[in-house]
């Protein structure tokens, strides 16, 4: 038989009204919470969104003004490019008007120079060399319609006043002439010995230096003497330097001259002119 079912006393009732209070109050508590939580959650979320989308926003701008920056060092980078092309046109530009003005400087002294010459000439400039290894020529810029004829003499004047004889006009053409200067073999010139007034011919040896041949029967040319060229001359004026005795060599008394002039290196040249 079941048994009965027991009563619950009030002590026993208001423990149970208690215990259902005390769940309720939890369950709300819980409830309220996790809707702060949602909450709270949600709002992180839309800050997080917030944040992104700023930090898109700015690397985008940093993207975009260095692209402006690249592009601005760019333009620099040109504009100095130019500058710099431009700085060295104008150098070389001022380089040129420097040469231009030395140049014009030394014909000035030159023409100069020519006044103070005691025969009449024509300042020419050296316009080219023969190729050929054999062959002294030299070409310059005027000829015969400028008085110079074949035969004439050709000069050069040092910087410090020194007139030497450097050759003879070889042939001459309307516009341009060609010399050959003492070196060669083909330039024979008359002199004399400055010291002793000893009549000798100069004749060049197609090398560096020129033979002397004299009439004297007993030269006394010595190593050391200066020979000029002589007023019997019908090329140069009487007293231009020619060069000076080297060595006198062999039982025949063969005479060695070095010529003043700087064969090699001379640009220009005065040629006698007839008038």
């Amino acid at each position: 038989m079941p048994r009965p079912v027991p009563k619950l006393s009030r002590k026993s009732l208001s423990l149970l009204f208690v215990a259902l209070f005390l769940v309720l109050a939890t369950i709300v508590g819980l409830a309220s919470r996790g809707v702060t939580v949602g909450g709270v959650i949600f709002g992180s979320a839309r800050s997080a969104l917030r944040g992104i989308s700023s930090g898109v926003a700015g690397a985008v701008d940093a993207v975009v003004a260095y692209g402006r920056a690249v592009v601005f060092a760019r333009s620099v980078h040109d504009d100095n490019q130019l500058l710099r092309e431009q700085n060295q046109l104008l150098t070389a530009r001022v380089h040129v008007l420097e040469g231009e003005r030395d140049e014009l400087l030394k014909r000035q002294q030159l023409v100069d120079v020519q006044q103070d010459l005691p025969v009449p000439t024509v300042l020419v400039q050296v316009t080219g060399r023969a190729a050929a290894a054999v062959s002294l020529d030299v070409f310059i810029d005027y000829g015969s319609s400028s008085g110079i004829r074949a035969g004439a003499g050709a000069f050069v004047v040092d910087i410090n006043g020194h007139t030497y004889v450097f050759g003879k006009v070889l042939e001459a053409y309307p516009g341009s002439a060609t010399v050959i200067p003492l070196l060669d073999s083909r330039c024979v010139i008359s002199g004399i010995n400055s010291r002793t007034g000893e009549d000798v011919l100069v004749r060049g040896t197609d090398g560096s230096t020129c033979n002397l041949s004299f009439i004297s029967p007993l030269p006394q040319f010595k190593a050391g003497d200066i020979v000029v060229t002589s007023s019997s001359s019908t090329s140069f004026p009487p007293n231009i330097a020619v060069g000076i005795v080297e060595a006198v060599k062999g039982d025949n008394a063969r005479l060695v001259l070095r010529p003043f002039a700087p064969v090699w290196a001379t640009r220009w040249l005065y040629v006698t002119i007839t008038q």
